[in-house]
């Protein structure tokens, strides 16, 4: 047998039936039964010659020769067998990869007395009988010298193509082949989804995702934007979440157009091993992204590289859009324990009858005293005798606290809890109105009305050394009016004198007081020291009783009242008469005061209702003028009176406060609207119903009163603009590079992708085989040596029409024809 047939090698092709033994898969153990196996299923057994060739001996000959050195110039690797070959085809049609239909190469037949042959006497270079194929060469196979022989296999000759091919640029048609043609499609995948899905489609889907989770993050961001801050790592990270996504989606879509142009590339220019393999990495290893080739050769593909490995900032700038900060929110309100003043429930109350509001006894501002016990009695009647404790104390807190007494568990009662709250009442009660009638040395004064005020600016310094003085008491209702027993029954038998318990007049409040430019400075202690005469202004000013309408503002605020009289309307005098200084009335009662006119007396016999409540206003006012009655006089600060347990006197000098006049006035509002600390007081009614009194009795929906809520809390708060500006920013280069991707998709003609089939399809056959893998040499274990990485990187490779097998394929500068697809132009749709 000859030495080269001896070198041959039986190599079983890649499609052979699993756990066959490479030599006797293809033989039968029965040959009288044998059935044909089709030649879709496998294909038979090739001789291969084995590279380098070695000889071979029958077997249990012993050993002549020593094995040959491998060739350096030979190959370890090995294309697959050019029969028919189903995997190849569907890699060429599922990848849109041009791939020529197999060719027989032509046999190098021997003598048959010199071909190896099986158990069954059948040569090892025929077919099988049951396959339909002829033997097939591989790929790479080379014909090479025999040790035996020396002899040297003629390669083809000039021009000669395997059937199927013809040269590059010739524009004959290639010759028929006997061999089927490769089908047009690859073989329909069952799934319904993947039957119409192209692998680029996935760049336009993950665009489109990436842009709905942005709107979705931008929605789920106003729907929080104002809302309290609860839940808020939660929630934040749902908003981390849906940026992430958003971020993953735009990347997903930039790195499928990335591997089309990346394909692109390579198709057109020629790079360098080293590049290529930094290009195909450059989405995966950031290390790449430092081949300063790509920069030059392959621009838009890195720049797509280089978005996908920005992409991350837009989970990092987007998740500082959505801040939590306080504010202040506001909201029209009914608060339900809103409550006001009403004075005429005085006029119609009856002492003997109290009135009970869940268990307790609402209150009068005035005592009473009555003519007899029998109220059947003719002569009976009820008169006014002084005003009440409740009253005095609700007025002496407000002055000590120099502030209106607010009622306890207010704030919650009528804002909520944790919400602060203004609201707007009006009412009608009594008020002073204050005027100034002398202001400056030796000023003369003026009356008030026909009322003459009872001293001059004489007596206040810098004349004087009085700086602060208020006669309160003129024409104060006298108690008792008659001798009289208890209960205020008087000891003379009726008639009784037509003026008992008569209101004859309101005492007007007359004040002469000592300004200065600022009372909490030191000034001058008397007469005698240095700056006196300049220091003081003296003035004078009296204040008459009113009935008066008042807008007051109420203000919770963290459990804490405010007011604000917003406006003062003086409506009429709570008696309209004018008391005359010493006249005195002798009408058979202890009262002595003279007031004209005398028809305008409140009479306990007249109108009781208007009685009752003239004299709530009279108490209260009475409440006011015993803190007002007194004097405070230099040097030394000598005080008569109580007058400093008030704010309108400074602590610092003892001097009355700065416009004076004003300031009274004010003080007499503290005491009356702390009457509403104390819901038991008869005037105190419901904002809502000014007719119904409240006691002690919470408000609910009958009893709602318009206010304005306010709170501050964290809340979040969303910046629109700074969410989009990150969006529209990665949405837009995106897009860009989708239009890069799909420009790629339509030049090429076909989609590619880096998968490991993809790349396998694109690189099969011996066209790389001159890249330097593997270097021999002397002295390392089998004569090989790592590859020579600096040889290889150097090395230029291209994608196109392999010259030497007439397919694509990769192949190094020269061995190449590159140009586009070759496909028609199509966008993916």
């Amino acid at each position: 047998m000859p030495d080269d047939l001896l070198d041959m090698e039986i190599i079983p092709p890649r499609n052979s039936p699993p756990g066959g033994s490479p030599r006797h898969a293809h033989q039968n153990p029965n040959p009288n039964t044998a059935s044909p196996r089709p030649a879709s299923v496998w294909n038979p057994w090739q001789p291969v010659p084995v590279q380098p060739p070695i000889a071979r001996k029958p077997v249990g000959s012993s050993p002549t020769s020593p094995r040959s050195p491998r060739s350096p110039s030979s190959s370890q690797a090995r294309s697959p067998p050019t029969g028919h070959d189903p995997w190849g085809e569907f890699v060429s049609s599922s990848f849109g990869i041009s791939r020529p239909g197999p060719y027989h190469a032509k046999s190098i037949e021997s003598p048959a007395a010199q071909r190896p042959t099986t158990a069954h006497g059948r040569s090892l270079s025929d077919p099988d009988p049951s396959y339909a194929s002829p033997p097939l060469m591989d790929s790479t196979t080379e014909l090479l010298p025999s040790p035996a022989s020396g002899s040297l296999a003629s390669p083809p000759p000039p021009g000669y193509y395997p059937p199927g091919y013809q040269p590059v640029g010739s524009r004959t048609p290639p010759a028929p082949t006997s061999s089927p043609p490769p089908p047009d499609s690859p073989p329909r995948n069952p799934s319904f989804i993947f039957r119409y899905w192209l692998p680029h489609y996935s760049m336009y889907f993950f665009l489109i995702v990436g842009v709905l989770f942005a709107v979705g993050h931008h929605l789920f961001y106003t729907n929080l934007h104002g809302k309290d801050a609860t839940n808020q790592i939660r929630l934040l990270r749902y908003g981390a979440a849906l940026s992430f996504l958003c971020k993953a989606s735009l990347a997903a879509a930039a790195v499928t157009a990335f591997r089309q142009r990346v394909w692109m590339t390579v198709r057109r220019k020629v790079l360098t091993l080293a590049a290529v393999d930094s290009l195909f990495a450059a989405t995966e290893d950031i290390f790449a992204l430092m081949n300063l080739e790509l920069f030059r050769q392959a621009k838009l593909a890195i720049l797509l590289a280089v978005y996908v490995w920005c992409t991350p900032l837009v989970v990092i700038f987007a998740s500082d859009t959505l801040a939590v900060e306080p504010t202040t929110l506001v909201q029209r309100y009914d608060c339900p324990s809103i409550r006001s003043l009403n004075f005429e429930h005085e006029g119609t109350n009856d002492w003997r009858n109290g009135r009970l509001i869940e268990g307790l006894y609402e209150l009068s501002l005035s005592l009473w005293n009555n003519t007899s016990k029998d109220v059947d009695d003719p002569d009976f009647f009820d008169y006014y005798a002084g005003p009440s404790l409740p009253g005095e104390l609700v007025a002496t807190l407000a002055s000590y606290l120099k502030m209106p007494i607010a009622r306890e568990n207010a704030s919650a009662e009528i804002c909520s809890p944790g919400w602060n709250c203004t609201f707007t009442v009006d009412f009608v009660a009594p008020g002073y109105k204050c005027t100034e009638l002398a202001s400056g040395v030796g000023s003369r004064v003026r009356n008030l009305g026909d009322a003459e005020p009872p001293f001059d600016t004489d007596i206040l310094a810098p004349t004087g050394n009085v700086t602060y003085i208020a006669n309160a008491f003129e024409g104060e209702y006298a108690a008792p009016q008659v001798p009289s027993l208890d209960g205020g029954i008087p000891r003379m038998s009726p008639p009784y004198p037509p003026h008992l318990g008569a209101l004859r007049t309101e005492p007007i409040i007359w004040v002469g007081y000592a300004a200065v430019d600022d009372p909490s400075k030191p000034q001058p202690g008397g007469p005698d020291e240095p700056g006196w005469d300049e220091a003081f202004t003296p003035k004078i000013f009296g204040c008459e009783h009113y009935e008066t309408r008042y807008e007051v503002d109420f203000t919770y605020n963290s459990s804490q009242q405010h007011t604000h009289v917003r406006k003062r309307e003086y409506l009429r005098p709570v008696i309209d008469t004018t008391f005359v200084r010493g006249r005195l009335s002798n009408d058979g009662t202890l009262d002595n005061t003279t007031a004209v006119p005398e028809s305008n007396y409140v009479l306990p016999t007249g109108d009781l209702a208007r009685y009752r409540t003239v004299a709530a206003y009279h108490s209260l006012g009475m409440h006011l003028r015993n803190f007002l009655e007194g004097t405070i006089s230099e040097p030394k600060k000598i005080v008569h009176g109580r007058i400093t347990q008030t704010r309108l006197v400074d602590p610092h000098s003892y001097l009355g406060v700065r416009d004076l006049h004003k300031a009274l006035p004010t003080l007499y509002e503290d005491m009356l609207l702390s009457m509403l600390s104390n819901p038991q007081f008869l005037a105190v009614v419901w904002a809502a119903d000014p007719g119904q009194v409240t006691g002690r009795a919470k408000g609910g929906a009958e009893t709602e009163f318009a206010c304005t809520r306010h709170r501050t809390s964290n809340t979040y708060r969303y910046h629109a603009a700074d969410l989009w500006a990150v969006y529209s920013v990665a949405i837009v280069l995106c897009l860009m590079a989708v239009g890069y991707g799909a420009y790629a998709v339509a030049e090429e003609g076909v989609t590619r992708t880096t998968r490991f089939s993809s790349i396998a399809a694109a690189t099969r056959g011996p066209a790389l085989e001159k890249i330097p893998w593997e270097e021999a040499g002397e002295g390392a274990p089998g004569g090989l040596q790592p590859v020579d990485r600096d040889a290889a990187w150097k090395v230029k490779v291209g994608y196109g029409v392999v010259v030497s097998k007439g397919s694509n394929g990769f192949g190094v500068e020269g061995d190449v024809v590159q140009g586009n697809g070759g496909g028609r132009r199509r966008w993916g749709f």
